[in-house]
């Protein structure tokens, strides 16, 4: 409040002050009270006597005239209660207050007496009254002028005393254009061009061709999407990363198309209410999702809803409004006609977007809201269409395949039950199986030796499949055992054939069966197992997997394997076992042997849930039983292997899943609104239903009581606010302040328009033309205003040395993004590639430190994405570009209008030694070296100039850089390990081509570095 208060309190200072020179000199001018008197009523009186009831004192309200006219008594000072507080001598009497820390100085008080005794008229605000185009002014025929703008902006030059700055030179007014209009410079070649071109409509044709290029809506979405305070992450604790890109591209693509702006602005607001919204409509309302979003565990998922909706609202005032619509949440507003119940209507159209889930309570996980997905490109979307066909029919197999495995469900649970019960009976005893016939895949020859084991001989091939039949001893079967043995005839004695130094082998997969019934396994160990090749992927259903037994060479292995399902056998009974090997490189098992047992105790893994519920003496409730099924449907070798398929087909279609964007959805039942109390969603008040501001103009019946409804009011040509909040906003972007200096706050707080004149007639061409953007800029480019040389005289100095009047261009950094896109264009690197999701060029490491849940990680494009433009930068709340932050670009945590401007060391250090810049100035020098192998130093200099300042370059510039490099060079050439250095360090991706020496690239980085750091190189001019 302190702030906001002081901030306020010099703005009306100085407005008192500017209104008090423009009277001094001429002092016929009449008091004018929007001018005059209501800054200082506003800044002085309405706290205590303004629109806020619950402030007021004494009943009295001073910002309404009738209510008003009783203690002012116009035309009659001696009657004027006003009159007599103000210029009381007596500390209690005194307004304002001495308490209220706030007084009135002599001119100010002179100017209340004037007005009261001139009948104290009143005056709507300027800001509330509807444009009117302004007359011309009288004998407006300045041959200087191009446009109306330049005849209101003469009429004040007139009433301050002052006359216009000379033209600028070509060389000045295309460099300020293509920055103004694309935020990149022109090139030589261009300059060249338009200064050599002596036709009389050169420079107009030079503004179209930049307003028509798709550099322009690159250029004019940054200061839109400060509005909209997009951002690439969520904004609270780890600050994950959400999509929502493609409002980013769509308001590049409106912006390129000149879409009107009633248009461009209704789609924002409810474009997925208009009839048969199309994909990009539904895109554009992006807008009121890209608001902040808490996820951290404690947050009522009520409170942050409510948090967004007062961001919409809010966000919605300042951007169309130029209204602080946000000091009527808790009470209404101290200074404008705005009220509580005004700010719930609103609230009310904004309501009503789905975010919590239903019925889950406490912590909503759903923080994202509403989203869509965008198109894949036409080959990835058939491409996907064909694995989810595929990935269904997965699905059905496996279902098919769990139904079947669960046929004989209770004698499986008999089993385990009784392999369970069996481990309290001791050891395993095995029994080895008698070898009856074998063969293999690769054509091996097979020995069957007397101790039961087989030994492989014969040509080893690179895959096989060994497939057995062994005849079992009778009784319950209940697990199996293969032992890998050693044997001298092997090589290195094995257990493995192909290698006899690694003599290893991976089983890829181990299958049984008795007859056409497949046997599936439980649970597997073994005495040793390979790192990442334990023994139970040998069980796993994926034959990429396997059980392998490095570096344990030369040594007996065994691994042992329970039935999922123990089966009773006879003496002679056989089972089938296939031992498939399919790694490659000859990896195949040299010696074997297979064994059976009742039971393998310390194989038993059933896992303690599961052996709780199998032995769950009271029933079993459904989701238990499920949880059984579950576990004995998974020991099935078919139910393994589609279950693998499964999980790998899902990952190949989430691989090709459709981007998304969060979208603002409307909910088919209106939720309910209530005033809350002191903005507290847990202190509802009075109902209340959607409804525009009562002091603006009324909304038409006939429109829906929706976002859609309120679109389209906010945009009717009625509206005092929009039109000219919006120009002035475009007139700051280009002047570097706007004729409403507060660009946020047209309300009763804010500066006074220096040229309203100019204000309203510009806001009436843009409503006239059709909302037309492209239409108003190039009036303002084309203006003679604009053209001005920007020198700042003797006179101006003393005069304005604000520049408030526009006798002189003005100058001013560019923002964070345009220094950066200048760099890019001037070094040969930029990359014109649009759209798409944000890019990740480089940045200190650190930044992003790994502190919170999930948090997303930095990982530094090498391919053109690193040089592509800066509004495709990821935009991250916790932690923006770093080289953003140092030259002013905000978190975008909320809705910025207009950057602030420092001049910092921390900037200086960033051009110089930041390694984006440093790459940049590596890859400009390369750029002079190769497109000039042949030129003298001299001439590089010139053209490195021309490069990067689209100027020529001054004798004593030339000489200074000419011996900067000599020195450079000297130094270089006797060390030539230390160019190496320069132009090969850390973080340095730019590789000149091999025709540049090394030892010139580094003499020449500084001369470019230096370029690259000069203020002009950053300063519009």
């Amino acid at each position: 409040m302190t702030a906001h208060f002081l901030r306020n309190a010099l703005l009306v200072s100085v407005t008192t002050l500017t209104a008090v020179s423009v009277r001094a000199d001429d002092t016929a001018t009449p008091i004018d009270f929007n001018r005059d008197i209501r800054p200082i009523l506003s800044e002085n009186c309405y706290h205590c006597h303004g629109p806020d009831g619950e402030a007021r004192e004494g009943d009295l309200r001073l910002d309404i005239e009738a209510d008003a006219v009783a203690a002012l008594a116009p035309g009659d000072l001696s009657a004027s209660e006003v009159w007599h507080r103000v210029s009381s001598g007596d500390r209690d009497e005194l307004m304002p207050p001495p308490k209220s820390k706030r007084r009135l100085t002599a001119a100010q008080k002179d100017l209340l007496k004037q007005w009261i005794e001139g009948g104290a008229k009143y005056a709507d605000h300027w800001a509330y009254v509807t444009p009117q185009r302004p007359a011309m002014p009288e004998g407006a025929t300045d041959e200087w002028a191009k446009n109306a703008v330049d005849h209101f902006v003469a009429e004040q030059f007139k009433k301050q005393g002052l006359s216009a700055s000379p033209e600028a030179d070509r060389v000045t007014l295309i460099r300020r254009l293509s920055f103004d209009l694309t935020g990149l410079p022109p090139s030589p070649e261009e300059v060249l061009g338009f200064v050599s071109d002596k036709s009389s409509d050169a420079y107009g044709v030079l503004v179209d061709r930049l307003l028509a290029s798709p550099r322009f809506g690159e250029r004019w979405a940054r200061p839109w999407l400060d509005l909209a305070r997009y951002a690439d992450s969520n904004g609270f604790q780890a600050d994950q990363l959400r999509d929502s890109w493609a409002f980013r591209d769509w308001v590049i693509g409106a912006l390129n198309d000149n879409m009107p702006f009633d248009q461009f602005s209704i789609e924002q607001l409810a474009g997925d209410l208009l009839p048969n919204a199309t994909l990009d409509q539904k895109i554009a309302t992006g807008f009121h999702r890209t608001v902040t979003c808490n996820v951290e565990a404690g947050v009522h998922p009520e409170a942050n809803r409510t948090d967004q909706v007062v961001d919409r609202v809010n966000t919605t005032g300042t951007v169309w409004l130029g209204t602080t619509m946000e000091c009527t949440q808790c009470h209404d507003h101290k200074y404008d006609p705005f009220t509580m119940q005004d700010y719930y209507g609103l609230f009310a159209y904004f309501n009503n977007t789905p975010l919590e889930v239903e019925g889950k309570g406490g912590v909503s996980f759903d923080f994202y809201g509403p989203k869509l997905d965008l198109p894949l490109p036409p080959d990835e979307a058939k491409q996907r269409a064909a694995l989810i066909v595929e990935q269904a029919e997965l699905k059905k197999a496996l279902a098919a395949a769990r139904k079947l495995a669960l046929v004989d469900r209770e004698t499986m649970i008999a089993g385990l039950c009784e392999q369970i019960d069996g481990a309290a009976e001791g050891k395993s005893v095995w029994s080895v199986a008698e070898v009856t016939s074998h063969k293999g895949t690769g054509d091996e020859s097979f020995n069957v030796l007397s101790d039961g084991s087989v030994l492989v001989m014969g040509e080893v091939p690179d895959k096989t499949t060994y497939s057995l039949k062994l005849k079992l001893p009778g009784g319950k079967i209940g697990a199996l055992r293969l032992e890998a043995l050693t044997n001298n005839q092997l090589p290195g004695k094995g257990p493995g054939r192909g290698d006899p130094v690694r003599s290893n082998f991976i089983l890829s997969e181990i299958r049984a069966s008795i007859g056409d019934e497949m046997i599936g396994f439980a649970a597997a160990r073994a005495d040793f197992s390979q790192a990442r090749w334990d023994v139970g992927n040998a069980i796993d259903g994926n034959a990429k997997t396997g059980w392998a037994i490095a570096p344990e060479f030369g040594k007996s292995h065994w691994a042992s394997f329970v039935l999922a399902k123990p089966f009773e056998s006879e003496p002679g009974d056989e089972i089938e076992i296939d031992l498939e090997q399919f790694f490659g490189g000859g990896r195949t098992i040299g010696c074997f042997r297979i064994s059976v047992a009742e039971h393998d105790i310390e194989s038993m893994v059933v896992p303690d849930a599961v052996e709780k519920l199998l032995t769950k003496q009271d029933q079993r409730t459904a989701k238990e039983d499920k949880a059984i099924d579950d576990y004995l449907a998974g020991l099935d070798p078919d139910v393994k292997r589609l279950s693998t398929e499964v999980a790998e087909m899902n990952t190949q279609v989430q691989e090709l899943a459709p981007p998304s964007t969060l979208v603002m959805v409307e909910m088919e039942k209106p939720r309910e609104t209530f005033v809350l109390n002191r903005g507290n969603y847990l202190s509802p008040g009075d109902k209340v239903q959607a409804a525009t501001p009562a002091m603006l103009h009324s909304i038409d019946p006939e429109l829906p009581k929706n976002r859609l409804g309120m679109a389209r009011w906010l945009m009717s040509t009625e509206n005092p606010l929009v039109a000219r909040v919006t120009v002035n906003r475009w007139w700051a972007e280009i002047f570097g302040r706007g004729i409403v200096a507060t660009v946020e706050d047209f309300g009763t707080q804010s500066e006074p328009p220096t040229h309203p004149k100019v204000l309203d007639w510009l806001a009436m061409e843009f409503m006239e033309s059709g909302w037309d953007m492209k239409h108003v800029l190039r009036l303002i480019v084309n203006s003679a205003t604009y053209r001005q040389e920007s020198r700042i005289t003797p006179e101006l100095l003393e005069k304005d040395p604000a520049n408030h009047w526009l006798a002189r261009a003005p100058r001013f950094r560019y923002d964070a993004e345009t220094i950066r896109d200048n760099a890019l264009a001037i070094s040969g690197l930029l990359s014109t590639k649009m759209g798409g999701e944000p890019i990740m060029p480089h940045q200190p490491t650190g930044i992003w430190r790994q502190i919170g849940r999930n948090e997303p990680k930095w990982t530094d494009a090498k391919n053109e994405d690193r040089y592509r433009r800066g509004v495709y930068v990821v935009w991250r709340r916790a932690a923006p570009y770093p080289s953003f932050v140092n030259f002013d670009g905000g978190d975008r945590s909320a809705c910025l209008v207009g950057r602030p401007r420092t001049n910092t060391p921390l900037q200086a250090l960033t051009l110089l030694n930041d390694p984006v810049y440093v790459e940049l100035a590596l890859a400009l020098a390369s750029r002079v070296l190769e497109e000039e192998p042949k030129a003298s130093d001299q001439q590089r200099i010139e053209r490195a100039f021309a490069l990067v300042l689209s100027r020529p370059a001054n004798a004593s510039e030339v000489a200074t850089l000419k011996s900067l490099l000599d020195a450079k060079k000297e130094k270089f050439q006797a060390d030539p390990e230390a160019a190496k250095t320069i132009v090969t360090g850390e973080n340095i991706v730019f590789k000149a081509p091999k025709s540049v020496r090394e030892q010139d690239l580094a003499a020449w980085f500084f001369i470019t570095n230096a370029l690259l750091n000069l203020d002009e190189t950053i300063t519009r001019g």
